[in-house]
Formats: structure tokens, C-alpha cells, sequence
């Protein structure tokens, strides 16, 4: 089964903004090293080898390990969620990055078990209502939803939004977990020809 977790993606959040502040330590160190060097090199040498798409795969990834985790030690559900995919928008107007992630029939019951009726409703109100600009084809009340294993990913992701409803900070703790073991910087490091980036600086300097 296909779930579709909780996640703030890569536009304008906590997670594309450590990634561009490890970019920018990394260049206001090659300026320190190569004293006169003009910063626009190394970063426009960067637009020029860098796969962002690379980074961003890397750190859903590992946003996946450590919502597992995290959900382990603060529910003490073993989910076993496996990443499956990310889809990103053409635009990021009305959506942003999405993770899914592959997840057992028996995972997905200890994960309803863990849910309460009153939870889940109002979850299933508050993300199915139809308003102004989105009208939804999904029911907005529990008892108009099919069985739990007919349930697509975005129902299934809506038993994690009501779990996590009354948890301060959730993807806060999840974010200082993933910048404690140095996720964003080897995100960084795996995403850039090296080789590359060294001809273009020695050619602009």
C-alpha cells in the first residue's frame, strides 16, 4: 500500500533553507581560502554543476528514516515506511513537494488502531472540505469513506495528519534530527561534480 506522508517540502521551507545556507558557508569558505576571489564565481560555478534534484532525493529520503523514527519513539508504532517516490509540482502556486512511501496492510491497522474516531473526523473535515478554488472528490465525513485497506494514499496520509494534529513541533524535531546527522551537507556534497566545479573556478578566476 501507498502512503502519502506529512511533509513541508522544498519551496521556501526549513528544508530548502539549510540547503542553500550550507551553499552558502561552503562559498564564504572557498573566498577565505582563495583570498580575492569573487563569490559570484564559485556560486554561478555551482548553478553550472550542481543536480539540486540529486539533493533534494537524498534528503526526502532521509526525511523518511527520521519521521519513521520519530514516530517509533513518540508513539511507539513501528511503521516500516519504505520511500517509494517524490513528485514535485511545475509550480509550486497550490502545492508542493510530495513524498510517498510504501507501507504494510498490518502497519496501516496499528496505524488506525493508534487514531482516534474523534481524530480522524475532524482530520478528514479539515483536509476534505471543498471552499473556494478546491473542490475535493473525496467524502468530508468518516462514514462515507470505503473500508481501510480500499483506501488510497491520500486517506491513508490523512490517519498521519490526525495522529500528528496535537503534537507541537512534530517536523521541527524531525528537521534538528536530520541536521544532527549532517543530512543537508552531504546532500549538498553528493549533488556537486566536483570535477567540474574546479575547471570552472580555475577558468573565471
Amino acid at each position: 500500500m501507498l502512503i502519502n506522508i506529512p511533509f513541508a517540502g522544498f519551496y521556501n521551507s526549513w528544508y530548502s533553507a539549510e540547503l542553500d545556507a550550507v551553499q552558502e558557508r561552503f562559498v564564504e569558505y572557498e573566498v577565505e581560502k582563495n583570498p580575492g576571489l569573487d563569490p559570484d564565481i564559485p556560486n554561478e560555478a555551482l548553478w553550472h554543476c550542481a543536480d539540486y534534484g540529486k539533493a533534494y532525493d537524498h534528503i526526502a529520503r532521509a526525511y523518511v528514516d527520521q519521521f519513521n523514527q520519530y514516530i517509533l519513539d513518540e508513539y511507539e508504532i513501528d511503521l516500516g515506511l519504505k520511500f517509494e517516490s517524490m513528485q514535485s509540482p511545475r509550480e509550486y502556486n497550490f502545492e508542493t513537494d510530495r513524498i510517498f512511501c510504501e507501507i504494510s496492510e498490518e502497519n496501516v491497522r496499528k496505524l488506525r488502531s493508534a487514531v482516534s474516531d474523534p481524530a480522524l473526523r475532524h482530520a478528514i473535515k479539515e483536509r476534505f472540505t471543498s471552499r473556494s478554488g478546491f473542490i475535493f472528490s473525496y467524502p468530508n465525513r468518516l462514514e462515507d469513506w470505503p473500508p481501510l485497506e480500499q483506501w488510497d494514499h491520500n486517506e491513508l496520509g490523512t490517519l498521519l495528519v490526525a495522529l500528528l494534529d496535537d503534537t507541537e513541533d512534530w517536523d521541527w524535531k524531525i528537521w534538528e534530527r536530520m541536521q544532527d546527522r549532517n543530512v543537508f551537507d552531504v546532500a549538498f556534497d553528493n549533488c556537486v561534480n566536483w570535477e567540474v566545479y574546479d575547471g570552472f573556478v580555475k577558468e573565471e578566476a
